[in-house]
């Protein structure tokens, strides 16, 4: 190896190190110190680290690492420079906002920017060596031919039925001790509106809502009480994404995957905790996530095998589970039609320079208007008309616009924590007729979550009103941008941190069922287990939402540099990270992520498998 490539090693090694070593410490005051030279030898000492032993090693740990990977094959796996430099930077601005609640930590004064960027180029140069090393893992196990005859047997012919039963089996020790059933705040409220205990509300799918409470109202008709109705419903919602996710392991088989990349999404399934801890949880999203699993089963099949040939049943079937994904959550039916418009303009467009040279086929063009139709039009029609006849037929209150406004509103109350006295009395009035009293937003700013100020929304506000409001909110942009910089990462950084611990078991208490579980302690039982898992790297990993949320554009990166046609299938998960980001927190709500942590593994075995036709042929 040439001096030059020695020195390299060593360079990149060191910033590795480096960023490992790297803690963030309280901002210096100069003040708190006798003189200058006492104040910068406390920012040095500070940035670069005291000696110890355990540095030492870390650093030779990182040059053998480094001189090994690029020695290796998988080095010609970057996909570019600009991922792990991302990666880099949420990490390290996550850890400040997490310890500081602002990006002070990292930009807070010269050296907190020097540290900054040392770290970030550590990281980075890390981060790139372990994509590549990962992406060489990863095509090795799509090209595995490895296929033991008891493993094949049993992900192979009869693949569904064997992984519905294991997932089954595995899960009712859990669905047995949560008797009968552990509870989320948002569906007892549910139940109590169903049961004629709270008015009915548009804020949860009121279809989820009479289909958790219908089990309860047979189930008092049978026993008397409610806890048997909500165990069955526990077990069928179990039963439902246990078949959803059971069906997928049947398409990759239908694919022909490596039988490697399938027993490691198997593997995936059966280890997270999330999957048997949402299993046993009644709450909406178990039924939705069921939903969006044969959604995208559908839309696979649709992008591989194109759209020749389809009988009217298919096209049938499709659209009841894209309105069924919409009923069953209320933001599911913009992961419907955003996704229906990127598959039809990809397919309108992938033929365009044939259209040029051969005339306009009207034929193909109404294929691709008939694509359209099936996977945005017809299904938002249906959804919009279905639930107008809930709401209406249920007296229900209606939704709030607010729920789509956590950003801005945030924002805003950052802003005026800090420069409200700058604002004219047009300016605060502006906003106080969309929320409350500027004092009273600027008081209720929590970064973690914006339901406190999402409260202020004034019902009555109509366009008009919100028209003045952005008005002023974009002004207030051009003044101090920095401020809603902040406020937007605050926000959001925790969907991009796998730094970020967001795993949680519910446990809503209420008087309608029995508490404690199967016996007197159950639920603590399951409460340590699930507690703990979170302090095992590799479980803990499972079911972390920024990790996750990196192995999609990961997965991106791939379908875009081979051009796989199938890539269009991360559509709807990246139009779900934009809702997440929209949602009212992070903060121990990964739920909100769930669809694209229950289906980025089967995505894996699709988009890393064979080639797909394009859907409009």
């Amino acid at each position: 190896m040439k001096l030059r490539n020695k020195l390299s090693a060593v360079l990149q090694a060191m910033l590795i190190a480096c960023a490992l070593q790297m803690r963030f410490s309280p901002v210096l005051n100069r003040e708190d110190y006798k003189s200058v030279i006492h104040y910068l030898y406390a920012q040095v000492t500070g940035l670069l680290g005291e000696y110890t032993f355990s540095g030492l090693l870390i650093f030779v740990m990182a040059l053998i690492f480094v001189l090994r990977m690029r020695q290796m094959d998988c080095q010609k796996q970057y996909l570019g420079r600009l991922l792990p430099f991302f990666f880099s930077f949420c990490l390290l601005v996550g850890q400040s906002y997490a310890l500081a609640g602002n990006w002070s930590l990292c930009f807070g004064g010269g050296f907190r920017v020097i540290g900054f960027l040392l770290a970030f180029a550590g990281y980075g140069i890390l981060f790139r060596f372990l994509i590549a090393l990962f992406l060489g893992v990863y095509q090795r196990a799509v090209n595995s031919d490895w296929r033991p005859e008891r493993l094949e047997r049993f992900l192979g012919k009869n693949c569904f039925r064997n992984v519905f039963l294991l997932l089954m089996l595995l899960w009712m020790p859990v669905l047995l001790l949560s008797y009968p059933g552990n509870l989320c705040y948002d569906c007892l409220g549910q139940i109590e509106q169903g049961l004629g205990l709270a008015p009915y509300s548009a804020h949860h799918p009121l279809l989820h809502t009479l289909i958790v409470s219908a089990f309860i109202k047979v189930g008092r008709l049978v026993t008397g009480g409610n806890d048997a109705g909500l165990f069955v419903y526990v077990l069928l919602q179990a039963s439902a994404l246990a078949a959803a996710l059971a069906a997928t392991m049947a398409r990759l088989a239908k694919r022909q995957v490596s039988l490697a990349v399938r027993l490691a999404v198997a593997c995936v399934y059966v280890f997270a905790p999330m999957y048997s801890n949402m299993a046993s949880t009644a709450v909406k999203d178990v039924p939705f996530l069921a939903a969006v699993i044969w959604y995208m089963l559908l839309l696979e099949e649709l992008v591989t095998e194109g759209m020749e040939d389809r009988r009217p049943l298919f096209w049938l079937r499709l659209i009841l589970v894209q309105v069924l994904v919409g009923l069953l959550r209320n933001n599911g039916i913009y992961m419907v039609v955003l996704t229906g418009i990127a598959v039809a303009c990809k397919s309108i467009f992938s033929r365009g320079k044939a259209v040029e040279k051969i005339g306009v086929d009207k034929v193909r063009i109404g294929k691709r208007l008939a694509l359209l139709l099936c996977l945005a039009v017809l299904p938002f029609l249906a959804y919009r008309a279905g639930n107008e006849l809930l709401v209406r037929g249920l007296s229900a209150e209606r939704g709030s616009v607010a729920e789509m406004l956590s950003i801005p509103f945030q924002q805003t109350a950052r802003y005026l924590q800090f420069y409200r006295q700058e604002l004219s009395q047009e300016e605060k009035a502006a906003i106080e007729g969309v929320l409350a009293n500027v004092d009273v937003v600027a008081a209720s700013y929590d970064p973690d979550i914006s339901d406190p100020v999402k409260a202020l929304y004034q019902r009555d506000s109509g366009p008009g009103r919100l028209a003045q409001y952005f008005k002023v909110w974009f002004t207030c942009f051009l003044k101090h941008p920095s401020v809603y910089a902040e406020a937007f990462l605050a926000h959001v950084y925790g969907w991009f941190d796998p730094g970020v611990t967001n795993a949680v078991r519910y446990e809503a208490a209420s008087d309608l069922f029995r508490q404690g579980g199967l016996f007197p302690g159950a639920d603590k039982i399951l409460i340590f287990l699930y507690r703990f898992a979170e302090f095992i790297p590799l479980l803990a990993l499972l079911e972390n939402v920024g990790m996750y949320t990196w192995l999609l554009f990961i997965l991106a990166g791939v379908a875009l540099r081979g051009r796989k046609r199938a890539g269009i299938l991360l559509v709807p998960l990246f139009v779900s990270l934009l809702i997440c980001m929209a949602s009212p927190c992070f903060y121990l709500h990964p739920r909100y992520a769930y669809p694209i942590l229950f289906t980025l593994p089967f995505l894996y075995g699709i988009i890393g498998g064979h080639e797909t036709r394009e859907a409009g042929q």
